[in-house]
């Protein structure tokens, strides 16, 4: 297998060394199989939860066969390094945001295209365990980064923070220092006017503070996680693209589990998904809540605004269908059909200004 890092090339340099504590104890009677779980947020996050949630679940059910080393917020695996941890082995289970997989696997980048999964029931269906639409960038990842995807997460809602400027809209950026934390959202602000500085979620606050960036785009979420409400006084909810996470765990580490245990950590994960996702819309709220409590102010895009972005992102979506490849016509194919579906004809009351396509 042979990796093309790209734009993310320098993680090659981060050390296949983790840190770890452990979560779980094995029984005494029985050989046990530890998984080492790298997690770039806190533990104390909803995502963080959940994975210790499932990591209970399934020791407790395996009888404590299969155990389970959590290190949060790790330090020799950010956002950026989780796939090459996983696809190399130096660690076997990791969580990190579905953009990171966006560079090897083209299919994962159907979800961050400007307003196509525009809804949260949308999402829902488009990743739930029948979806095609996952299958076929389930299968890609697989092939193009040796990780098994054992659930996906909602995480929260894609935003713009800023302090000296309002960015409601492309004129607004226009010719401005704009953060961007991965290649999509690079795209969709390059083509709506702004220039770039590439951050991590963690390196925003630095960047901001230092005034190298103006605004940057970044995750409800992470204004609680990094503190970004210090150094940011606004919050644009452009909600251009869903927020992923994905939890993987390595293709050999998963082949060697006994096939009791992989159907046990595939039931653990589907419950996973399915709490984390009846949970949602409260987690997202007290994000919003608490970043307002904090001083910050939640800016909603007019009908006029999202009308401008997404007439300068127009052609991103065209791109994005030649680079999908072969499986990219069975990919919206599979869209199509789940838009004739009752779940995702129209989006909720509140949502429609992102409905109209």
């Amino acid at each position: 297998m042979r990796l093309v890092w790209g734009a993310v090339g320098r993680l090659s340099a981060i050390l296949p060394v983790v840190v770890l504590c452990s979560i779980g104890a094995p029984t005494a009677s029985a050989q046990t199989t530890k998984l080492r779980v790298s997690l770039p947020i806190s533990i104390d996050s909803a995502i963080g939860q959940n994975i210790r949630e499932f990591a209970r679940q399934v020791e407790t059910r395996t009888g404590g066969t299969v155990t389970f080393e959590l290190q949060e917020k790790d330090r020799f695996y950010d956002e950026l390094g989780v796939v090459w941890g996983v696809a190399t082995a130096g660690i076997e289970i990791g969580a990190t945001s579905l953009n990171q997989f966006a560079h090897y696997a083209p299919l994962a980048e159907a979800f961050l295209q400007p307003f196509l999964f525009n809804f949260d029931a949308l999402v829902q269906a488009a990743t739930s365990r029948e979806s095609k639409i996952r299958a076929l960038i389930e299968k890609e990842i697989l092939l193009k980064t040796n990780a098994r995807v054992l659930w996906w997460q909602p995480y929260g809602s894609s935003v713009i923070l800023s302090r000296s400027i309002l960015a409601t809209n492309p004129a607004a950026i226009a010719a401005r220092f704009v953060g961007v934390p991965d290649d999509q959202v690079r795209d969709l602000m390059r083509v709506c006017g702004a220039s770039l500085i590439p951050v991590s979620p963690a390196s925003i606050n630095a960047q901001l503070q230092s005034g190298a960036i103006l605004a940057a785009a970044a995750d409800i979420t992470n204004v609680a996680e990094h503190e970004l409400w210090r150094v940011a006084d606004t919050i644009v909810n452009l909600r251009h693209a869903p927020s992923l996470f994905t939890v993987v765990i390595n293709e050999k580490a998963w082949q060697a589990l006994a096939p009791a245990e992989q159907q046990i950590l595939s039931e653990a994960a589907e419950d996973a998904q399915a709490v984390m996702w009846a949970r949602f819309v409260t987690i997202r709220a007290a994000a919003f809540a608490a970043a307002v409590q904090k001083g910050m102010r939640i800016v909603e895009p007019s009908g006029d605004d999202i009308a401008q972005w997404r007439a300068c992102s127009a052609a991103l979506l065209e791109a994005y269908m030649v680079r999908a490849g072969q499986a990219g016509p069975k990919l919206f194919e599979a869209y199509g059909k789940l838009r004739t579906e009752p779940c995702c004809r129209d989006a909720p009351s509140g949502e429609e200004r992102f409905s109209n396509r």
